[in-house]
């Protein structure tokens, strides 16, 4: 690249790192089947309604989008119900690109983003990426978003505030009441993004309803994904929900045909697969209160997740050593230092069997260094 003009903003934008696949650990250290629990992946696979019209639409891959995102738009119309309409709701290649259009529209001139020190990391790198400057607020004691502390973080620089709920990689969840009161704080020039990539696992009732406030015309974004309860993480399809002015102002940031229509039947197609959904929430919600419940009875700290994986904090042996003895296992879990945890790591929630193995692999992990699980 010698005599290339680079952009300096460009350069301070940290690179995301993205947990190993199971291929990748095989290849590298000759092991059979590997385990994968470090990408909440949904372990029962992808919406079968999903896979049929993906299979339908492959004979049009040669033509542009048509009226898929028309459609896709229509059918969470349907999906929600209660006052939204197609001009409240925007399509991405992801909920991560749906995070990225909003951080362009918003983040110009050296604004500032408001976020939680512990949080998705895409919130700062989007924040830096557009040459703003990320303002991190620590949670509280018990991991928790402190909205007060962001409440006064915020200034006449601040553009966006990013909320995610549940929170990864916590898996906490924001309550209403707290929320409530932090919206009605805020000026007038700030938009708040609530990152809800796993709301369908969450069972709290007394978490934040974030449309309530789209509904309000209130400066709100609400962003989620196909990738999860719907099993598309490969598919890379996901949505915002805004009021219409919103979206209409964001609409500028989005490419033509950004989004493709193979994904898109697809997504829409999922959400009529309810059987599929509500299988896959139940699944999560019991192997997750199984894990939890072993994982407390071994001695560790668990943080009671509302979401499909759960977050171990001060474990007995290094983080980075108890990783690398359960990858020696065949077995993947996620580090989280880059996400401001660094004595921490983070495991999906699987199928009975394999959250067995991982147990197994974790008892093992901790009597090979001498540690005693309790």
């Amino acid at each position: 690249m010698n005599g290339l003009r680079l952009n300096p903003q460009l350069l301070r934008v940290p690179l995301y790192i993205a947990g190993k696949s199971a291929e990748q650990v095989s290849q590298e250290l000759g092991l059979g089947e590997v385990l994968k629990l470090c990408s909440n992946e949904n372990p029962l696979g992808s919406s079968p309604m999903a896979i049929a019209a993906l299979r339908d639409m492959l004979p049009k891959a040669h033509r542009y989008p048509g009226i898929a995102e028309r459609e896709l738009r229509s059918g969470l119309v349907t999906y929600y119900r209660n006052g939204l309409t197609e001009q409240h709701i925007i399509v991405g290649s992801g909920a991560t690109d749906v995070l990225r259009i909003v951080a362009q529209a918003f983040i110009f001139d050296g604004g500032e983003a408001v976020m939680c020190r512990v949080t998705f990391p895409l919130f700062a790198l989007l924040t830096t990426m557009y040459g703003g400057r990320a303002i991190r607020v620590d949670p509280r004691p018990d991991y928790r978003f402190d909205l007060p502390a962001m409440a006064d973080a915020i200034t006449a620089q601040t553009r966006i505030v990013w909320l995610c709920s549940p929170n990864n990689p916590t898996g906490l969840v924001l309550s209403q009441a707290e929320v409530d009161e932090f919206i009605e704080s805020l000026p007038e020039h700030v938009v708040v993004v609530f990152d809800e990539a796993y709301c369908d696992y969450v069972t709290d009732p007394n978490c934040v309803d974030s449309l309530q406030y789209v509904r309000q015309g209130r400066n709100v974004v609400t962003v989620r994904s196909f990738s999860k309860s719907a099993g598309l993480a490969n598919l890379r399809i996901g949505y915002g929900i805004a009021p219409p002015d919103l979206i209409e102002y964001l609409m500028h940031t989005v490419l033509p045909f950004s989004t493709g229509a193979l994904a898109m039947v697809a997504a829409r197609a999922s959400l009529d697969d309810r059987t599929f959904r509500r299988r896959s929430r139940e699944l999560v919600q019991q192997e997750r209160a199984f894990l939890f419940a072993r994982l407390s009875e071994m001695g560790l700290t668990c943080l009671p997740s509302q979401a499909n994986f759960l977050l171990v904090v001060d474990p007995p042996l290094d983080v980075p050593a108890l990783v690398d003895a359960l990858l020696h296992q065949g077995v993947i879990v996620r580090p989280m230092a880059g996400f401001g945890l660094p004595n921490a790591f983070r495991v999906t929630v699987g199928l009975r069997e394999q959250n067995e193995r991982f147990l197994a692999a974790l008892r093992t992990a901790l009597a090979e260094a001498s540690v005693t699980p309790a």
